[in-house]
């Protein structure tokens, strides 16, 4: 049986695209079909579905907040109300993309009860380049929430890696290949 996949990103060309996130997931998501039934959910201007090569993709409304911890709720929101009805109810893992998408998945694994996997590509903590402010520990305390409970937390490179050690007190596993990441779901399954 093949294992049906849930990604969460805020992120995914063409229709949302804020930086490399978006690419670095496509390319990830497309190399995971070959092997797996990948769905994947993001936020985009109109809501629908669509096939990007062999991943279901799903666009949920967006609208952006000049709060980013607002646009995490709101996301929370429009991705928990729809996901009902635009996934197959089999999946078997969510694996989601940085904080926001990383606490949706969270509340999908509880809700689902079925695992998550977390990839990170930076943290608060290199974002912010190790300044505090009220908005930056706010975000560090939803990363360190959503990271912490996922079965495994990836780490892209070894800056994330490294500072989710160090910052957040997270063991995570640094991935250097798709046959990395195709490992961790085999043990998954």
């Amino acid at each position: 049986m093949v294992l049906k996949v849930l990604h969460i990103s805020t992120e995914y060309p063409p229709h949302r695209v804020v930086g490399s996130l978006a690419f670095q997931v496509r390319d990830l998501v497309t190399r995971l079909s070959s092997r797996y039934e990948i769905h994947l959910v993001h936020p985009a201007g109109f809501e629908g579905s669509y096939m990007d090569g062999g991943v279901h993709v799903y666009a949920v409304r967006d609208m952006w907040f000049s709060d980013v911890v607002a646009y995490m709720h709101f996301l929370l929101v429009e991705v928990s109300s729809r996901i009902p009805y635009m996934v197959p109810r089999d999946i078997g893992l969510i694996h989601s993309h940085d904080w926001i998408a990383s606490v949706i998945a969270k509340v999908l694994s509880q809700r689902l009860k079925i695992p998550y996997i977390a990839s990170v590509y930076s943290t608060e903590t290199m974002r912010s380049g190790g300044i505090r402010n009220l908005l930056n520990l706010a975000i560090m305390d939803w990363e360190r929430y959503a990271f912490s409970s996922a079965l495994y937390v990836i780490a892209h490179n070894r800056p994330v890696y490294d500072s989710l050690r160090r910052d957040y007190g997270i063991e995570a596993l640094e991935i250097k290949s798709i046959e990395d990441v195709e490992k961790i779901y085999d043990n998954v399954q």
